[in-house]
């Protein structure tokens, strides 16, 4: 059995209460190891509930695709993986992947014959492009006129939560000060106009209507605040920021009225991908595809930026918002790990589990545009190095890796319209 080591013995008041949780968590994870109590779920389903487990058993441990070292997967997963060579490499195409020369690793991508029309290109960027886009998403993207899911409870100010998170960080900002405090709405916004009434096993579901429950039990509306936060607590309460097109939860539509540029250099990046997967394809897959999307079409119109903390997860969903979804959803991963499991059209497909880290790009095409997917856990203790805030001669980076810390963030874009 493989076990996460965590230390929890300090958050009880005594041993005996330790012991009663730790037997309670060893009953749980013997239930979660019972097939039997599954048998009537989806395969899907059942895949969500085994890899949201901090126990898994050495078989299921096994399907993990690992893309970072394809020798410690086992015979038959490698089997099913292909590396193949990228139409354009990506240096040339973006200045987020050529920052740093000494890290020449955009030149091709992995693909696998059992999941058709899925492409990675796994640790894309450099140490130092990974932590420019960390503070994008924080920093600069998080902010009017996005729209994140604290925009419903408080009064964000104009230039986000992040310059008074850093503040307090710094000690410039204390409790007392007048703007310590981010106060809540005294109407909150209709929780209808930013998400769902429900979250459950609805064919409907996307990532735009999921987001939402992300960060609690996958089933509904997050509780309404009770008081004023302060910027550490806003931040940790702060689950998603839309790009480009603003997406309105209760009629699953694009607000049109007020169109908003996805961010000049998010879009050059993606743009890039997917002129680089060109015609990427595999004939000997278990459904022949090829990825016959242009570059010079894709049209970079909305996107999420997800922050997940280290017991986040996002239930199985299908993204299908959008108008064209003969173009290809692009995902990028920063910080720490992820169990991502991408199955068929339907939940009945059993799911490919994979291990996404920091600097992976996802490229959704042809087939897997449609497929189900979903994250059911992050992996603790997997941040790298590079990002933690001790390790970077940078002092502008110590708040960032301090966030980064319990952090995993991804950020995917989208083309709404046809080309």
């Amino acid at each position: 059995m493989q076990t996460a080591t965590v230390n929890h013995q300090q958050q009880f008041k005594s041993k005996r209460q330790f012991k009663i949780w730790e037997k309670q968590q060893k009953e749980n994870a013997a239930k979660r190891l019972n097939r039997a109590l599954y048998a009537n779920q989806s395969p899907f389903r059942y895949a969500e509930r085994v890899y949201k487990s901090r126990v898994l058993s050495d078989a299921d441990a096994r399907e993990i695709v690992d893309f970072s070292n394809l020798s410690n997967n086992t015979t038959q997963v490698q089997s099913n993986i292909v590396q193949v060579p990228l139409k354009h490499d990506l240096g040339t195409l973006s200045n987020a992947f050529s920052a740093d020369m000494s890290h020449n690793k955009s030149n091709y991508a992995l693909i696998m014959k059992n999941v058709p029309g899925l492409i990675v290109i796994p640790d894309a960027f450099s140490p130092h492009a990974q932590r420019q886009l960390v503070k994008h998403c924080l920093r600069d993207y998080a902010k009017p006129p996005h729209t994140s899911n604290l925009d419903g409870h408080y009064h964000v100010s104009k230039d986000g939560i992040w310059p008074l998170y850093e503040q307090e960080k710094k000690g410039s900002l204390v409790p007392g000060d007048a703007n310590y405090y981010v106060p809540i709405k005294t109407v909150p916004q209709d929780e209808n106009d930013m998400y769902p009434t429900a979250i459950g096993d609805d064919d409907n579901n996307d990532a735009f209507s999921v987001a939402s429950s992300m960060y609690s039990d996958i089933s509904g509306k997050s509780a309404p605040p009770r008081a004023a936060s302060s910027p550490t607590q806003m931040l940790k309460k702060q689950r998603w920021v839309t790009l480009g097109y603003q997406y309105h939860w209760g009629t699953k539509k694009y607000n049109l009225d007020d169109p908003i540029p996805i961010p000049s250099e998010i879009a050059d990046l993606m743009k890039a991908v997917v002129t680089a997967t060109e015609d990427i394809g595999c004939q000997d897959a278990e459904v022949p595809w090829k990825n016959q999307y242009k570059g010079a079409d894709f049209r970079p119109e909305a996107g999420i930026i997800n922050f997940y903390q280290l017991q986040s997860t996002l239930m199985g969903h299908v993204d299908q918002s959008e108008i064209n979804m003969e173009a290809p959803l692009i995902s990028m991963s920063l910080g720490h790990s992820c169990i991502y499991l991408i199955g068929g059209n339907t939940r009945d497909t059993k799911p490919i589990p994979l291990r996404l880290n920091s600097g992976d790009m996802l490229v959704m095409t042809a087939i897997a545009r449609r497929a189900y997917h979903g994250v059911p856990r992050i992996l603790e203790n997997t941040l790298p190095e590079y990002m933690l805030p001790e390790s970077v001669d940078d002092e502008d980076w110590k708040p960032f890796g301090d966030y980064m810390k319990t952090t995993r963030i991804n950020l995917n874009i989208r083309q709404v319209f046809p080309k």
